[in-house]
């Protein structure tokens, strides 16, 4: 099952390329984090929900070259609150690339999860 978690396109100070005070980069790295925790929870991700896989989808306003790389590592304090808000640490997650797109009226990052389904009970 696939579950996909919409937030705004990181923070350019979050970039690995960036050159901030390590004190404003705590504060965005943690707003960042915990925004992407209650997106989380407020999209059906429930506690003990299992990630295999997930595929970053960025959608910018426009045509310019942008870096996979650089891109991806900008999201790992979004991809910490969603660890967060399953109790699964992200390093037990399969990464399967980066992939861009163009929307000018709504530029954002999607992560898309495939989620282990549970096995009903018996």
């Amino acid at each position: 099952m696939k579950k996909i978690i919409t937030l705004p396109l990181p923070d350019a100070k979050l970039s690995p390329n960036a050159r901030i005070h390590w004190a404003q980069k705590s504060k965005i790295t943690k707003a960042h984090r915990m925004n992407a925790r209650l997106v989380s929870q407020c999209s059906g991700l429930k506690a003990k929900t299992k990630i295999i896989s997930y595929r970053l989808f960025f959608f910018w306003k426009d045509k310019r070259r942008h870096d996979r790389d650089n891109a991806s590592a900008s999201c790992k304090a979004y991809l910490d609150g969603v660890s967060d808000a399953i109790g699964q640490d992200d390093s037990e997650w399969e990464f399967d690339g980066v992939r861009f797109g163009i929307d000018r009226d709504n530029p954002r990052v999607e992560i898309h999860a495939e989620i282990k389904t549970a096995k009903p009970e018996d």
